[in-house]
């Protein structure tokens, strides 16, 4: 594929930012989730994504994290998993043409895989091969896993996208132990997704842009031969204040640890959550420049 042609011959590229806390800057009430703004709001949904690309974004993040039958059906929208994630798709293409890649996002079900809860792994796998396969239909470029912390969740996500044949990124999200909630560690991780074929590996969200720094070096040290690294740090780490949550990094500090990203190997830099198009333009002109 092309995009991996870019990596394999030095060239860095920027992804885009937080998608959530710019719908709830833009109204997006408290329990409602982001997904259903594509059928309601997409205007606004697009608009992300335009600034995005303005930002110097080669990468857009379709607004499906939550996407999958299991997470929507906690908010009794099951049966618009369809219409969601092609729509999603549809208005990031529009969005940005072919000035950009469009990656579909895929996050967690929000259920706990046996044995630690009592989701089949078959039944995790037959979701996310639902919802690709219904994206799918509206042509996105390729699929990113995020922000997960259970490796044979992820793994029923790469299994469901390689079975329909569509390049994947896998990112996983680390606390400041440096293990995910649920103990995997950066090596395992690695070892694991890239041994499944996995290309393109690495961590976003978490909990700012120092901590990861640490996970990134790992990554480093481990990256077989032929695995490209991807970093997406959060704006910082959200507090409270005045009763809203605000993430302190600002745009120069997240451009400064993208360019430490890069210097331990990094292929593709962007952010996560509280960060906006600024902390984007500053990360792609510091990177770029």
């Amino acid at each position: 594929m092309e995009l991996l042609n870019r990596l394999a011959n030095g060239e860095i590229l920027i992804c885009d930012g937080a998608m959530g806390t710019l719908l709830q800057e833009r109204g997006l009430p408290l329990g409602v989730p982001p997904e259903e703004w594509n059928l309601s709001h997409p205007e606004i949904v697009a608009q992300i994504h335009r600034d995005y690309l303005s930002a110097g974004a080669e990468i857009v993040e379709t607004n499906t994290f939550g996407g999958n039958r299991l997470k929507l059906s906690l908010s009794n929208l099951a049966d618009q998993v369809e219409r969601i994630n092609r729509e999603a798709v549809r208005i990031a293409r529009e969005a940005v043409g072919d000035k950009a890649y469009v990656a579909l996002s895929v996050g967690p079900t929000g259920r706990l895989l046996e044995p630690w809860g009592d989701l089949p792994f078959e039944t995790a796998l037959a979701a996310y091969k639902e919802q690709i396969g219904f994206a799918l239909k509206e042509n996105p470029d390729l699929v990113i896993l995020e922000t997960f912390s259970d490796l044979q969740e992820i793994k029923a996500g790469v299994l469901a996208s390689q079975e329909l044949g569509i390049l994947t990124i896998c990112t996983m999200t680390f606390e400041s132990s440096g293990r995910t909630i649920m103990g995997v560690s950066p090596e395992k991780a690695i070892e694991e997704l890239s041994n499944l074929g996995v290309k393109i590996i690495g961590t976003n969200c978490g909990t700012g842009p120092e901590d990861m720094l640490k996970v990134v070096e790992i990554f480093a040290k481990n990256r077989p031969d032929g695995v490209f690294l991807i970093a997406q740090p959060n704006a910082g780490v959200p507090k409270l204040v005045g009763g809203k949550t605000v993430f302190d990094a600002t745009p120069e500090l997240m451009a400064e640890y993208a360019k430490k990203y890069v210097g331990l190997g990094v292929n593709i830099v962007g952010a996560c959550c509280g960060s906006t198009p600024a902390h984007i333009k500053a990360i792609r002109e510091t990177v770029k420049g």
